[in-house]
């Protein structure tokens, strides 16, 4: 899947900062990769909250402990209506069965399906209710991970789900809608609980932090002192003027320290902070010269 079956795995944290390092040097300028059929991305110009007021806690984040759940949401049956923080619990108990959700997330046009549970030839897709038209890639399988879909067209929605083999079980998946906001930050800068303002906690499903900066002649930068759910919440380093992003690219567990090259040189850059499971949860990190 494009988003987010990638969690994240504490054995592999070595290898994907070595990756990492290498795969952002082109970060302002490499082709979308997604393919012509994969679904768009919302952009912080159209969709950017204002920063919110955090409170500070004593403690801080443990890198391998995971991320606080979401507040529960409501449970909705099949027939329904899919809002944020909807969760469902269904089961297709016969051949041929389809369950048919509408979708009606406000304002929002993106959102995440999380938590998905159900085997592999259980099917999901959202659809236009103006065309018929499904929504992003076909053939999606409800048996891991998240997945992004944004609503790029006017009028109704649905999400259907389906078996292609008249398999029968248990499903269930919890629904998001992405909620970026962006800080204005320094090299130098600490970021944490309230530095800036509302920074330092995915507070709640959905949220993204974009943090931009100017290199100031800089050629590197370095992460210093990350700290993070380790399989949960991610950082990623893109042009400031990359703006899609509620998909990942080049993610890497927000722990510990690493080094990335700034390959344009002198600009802005962004550093993106968000969950790839659409969990919420404490973080902290320094942003320093590197090289």
């Amino acid at each position: 899947m494009t988003n987010s079956p990638t969690v994240s795995r504490l054995a592999k944290t070595a290898v994907a900062l070595t990756v990492i390092g290498l795969a952002l040097m082109g970060c302002g300028a490499l082709p979308d990769s997604s393919g012509a059929d994969a679904p768009e991305v919302v952009s912080t110009a159209t969709q950017e909250a204002a920063p919110e007021e955090s409170t500070t806690e004593d403690t801080e984040p443990a890198a391998d402990e995971p991320t606080e759940e979401a507040a529960a949401g409501t449970a909705v049956q099949p027939g329904g209506t899919l809002v944020d923080g909807s969760t469902v619990s269904g089961e297709l108990t016969r051949a041929g069965q389809k369950d048919v959700y509408v979708i009606d997330l406000g304002e929002a046009r993106e959102f995440y399906v999380a938590d998905m549970q159900g085997t592999t030839n259980m099917q999901f897709q959202a659809f236009s209710d103006v065309d018929d038209e499904a929504v992003g890639l076909p053939n999606l399988s409800l048996s891991f991970g998240t997945w992004v879909f944004k609503l790029t067209k006017s009028g109704t929605h649905r999400l259907e789900i389906w078996a292609t083999d008249n398999t029968i079980g248990p499903y269930g998946f919890r629904i998001a809608t992405v909620k970026p906001r962006t800080f204005p930050v320094t090299i130098g800068m600490k970021i944490g609980e309230g530095s800036p303002a509302g920074a330092g906690r995915l507070d709640v499903s959905g949220r993204i932090d974009r943090f931009e900066f100017d290199s100031d002649g800089a050629t590197a930068i370095k992460v210093v002192g990350g700290k993070g759910a380790c399989t949960a919440i991610e950082l990623e380093l893109v042009d400031a003027a990359y703006t899609d992003i509620a998909n990942a690219r080049q993610p890497v567990p927000l722990c510990g320290d690493f080094d990335v090259a700034l390959s344009n040189g002198d600009g802005k850059y962004a550093i993106i902070v968000r969950s790839n499971t659409a969990k919420t949860g404490p973080y902290e990190f320094q942003l320093v010269r590197g090289g």
